[in-house]
């Protein structure tokens, strides 16, 4: 059985009211970051050091997916922002919590893909 066949299709994972039900194969989202990058999300001390990096396109800032993230919240794999701040992943992102934000979009962007939430096509900013 291939792969593609073993992952949800987006109707399945959000449902009909579209919630975003917990994926219990894959687990909580912090705990696949944690695992895929070693970086743990709940270190995230909302101190908006991130908040000013911007990019076109962006629906949420870089903190409050994190935050999202900690909190498994759906909008942590369905926001634009995954796909739109690729510039933002260029360079290493300031973070005073310690934490390498670049790897943990990087994460976010793969689960979503995995789950049947990316774009078709990602958007040009």
């Amino acid at each position: 059985m291939a792969e593609e066949d073993l992952l949800p299709t987006t109707l399945e994972v959000l449902g009909a009211a579209g919630e975003f039900p917990a994926c219990p194969s894959r687990g909580p989202l912090r705990s696949i970051i944690l695992a895929m990058t070693g970086q743990d999300v709940r270190r995230c001390s909302s101190c908006a050091g991130c908040e000013c990096l911007t990019a076109p396109g962006m629906d949420l800032t870089v903190g409050e997916i994190v935050r999202a993230a900690a909190r498994d919240d759906p909008q942590a794999l369905t926001c634009a922002t995954l796909w739109t701040c690729e510039d933002l992943l260029l360079r290493p992102i300031p973070c005073s919590s310690g934490l390498a934000l670049d790897s943990i979009m990087i994460a976010l962007q793969h689960e979503a893909e995995l789950r049947g939430l990316a774009p078709a096509e990602a958007p040009n900013p």
